[in-house]
């Protein structure tokens, strides 16, 4: 099974600083066999969560790494929490619509937020 985080953009606050659309992201870790599979967990998870203020489904994946544990049954780890959402150079797949297609964006170099002394 794979790691993945699942985002919505923004979140449901109706603060004019820190919520909305371009407010820190809503995530999810999410144990699932495919981008499609974790995306749909986490939505399942977001239709329970109705807002006025941003959308009810995710809009990005990024594929974290390999989980080693045994259990290999797909479920949301840990969520909903807010923070920024950065690929941090994963592999990431985006849709505009609930009803479309996972694509794979590709990151360029100069997106990457740097991760030691420069």
């Amino acid at each position: 099974m794979n790691l993945y985080e699942v985002i919505r953009w923004g979140n449901d606050s109706d603060d004019v600083f820190t919520g909305g659309p371009n407010g820190p992201d809503t995530c999810f870790l999410v144990r699932a066999g495919s981008v499609e599979q974790a995306a749909s967990l986490a939505d399942a998870e977001l239709a329970r969560r109705p807002s006025q203020v941003v959308e009810n489904w995710a809009g990005a994946v990024h594929l974290l790494g390999v989980e080693q544990a045994r259990e290999d049954v797909p479920r949301v780890l840990r969520g909903p929490y807010i923070q920024h959402a950065y690929t941090h150079g994963w592999r990431c797949w985006h849709r505009d619509a609930p009803s479309d297609p996972w694509v794979e964006h590709q990151v360029a170099a100069a997106d990457v937020a740097p991760t030691g002394p420069t």
